[in-house]
């Protein structure tokens, strides 16, 4: 299990530097390509204890997507990464219905919005920035599965 998050770790990085780049990248590559690798990993780990759970990666991944187009800057007049950090992990809200405590997800969600705002905050390099906003979405997800 180690080897495979550092694997979707790295994975989810590289999506989402890409996504960021631009030309000839496109930023579909960081917010429709990453939701489907996490949660494809984690209902690997974490098998629904009950039929319809398998249907609940669906609106994750939607939320989850529709949570990395933005960093709220419309809200907030700045990026906002704090903010976008906690969205982002709140986005796998749906999975409360699998049988994942709704304790743990917003534990998460917590825990993403302080390592991405302490991240950006630390960092100012492109790459560093989103090449760790994206691992860490991928690297906190053992939470979920505690």
């Amino acid at each position: 299990m180690i080897v495979s998050i550092l694997i979707v770790t790295a994975i989810c990085a590289i999506l989402y530097r890409l996504g960021g780049i631009g030309k000839p990248f496109k930023s579909w590559m960081r917010d429709w390509l990453i939701p489907p690798l996490i949660y494809t990993w984690l209902l690997y780990f974490r098998h629904p204890n009950i039929w319809y759970g398998w249907l609940m990666i669906i609106p994750a991944i939607v939320l989850t997507g529709l949570a990395l187009t933005t960093y709220l800057d419309t809200i907030f007049g700045y990026d906002n990464f704090w903010a976008a950090g906690f969205i982002v992990g709140l986005a796998a809200f749906p999975f409360i219905f699998i049988g994942i405590a709704w304790w743990l997800i917003l534990a998460r969600a917590i825990l993403l919005g302080i390592i991405w705002g302490s991240w950006c905050k630390i960092f100012s390099n492109d790459w560093v920035e989103e090449l760790g906003r994206g691992g860490f979405i991928a690297l906190t997800l053992p939470l979920l599965l505690i």
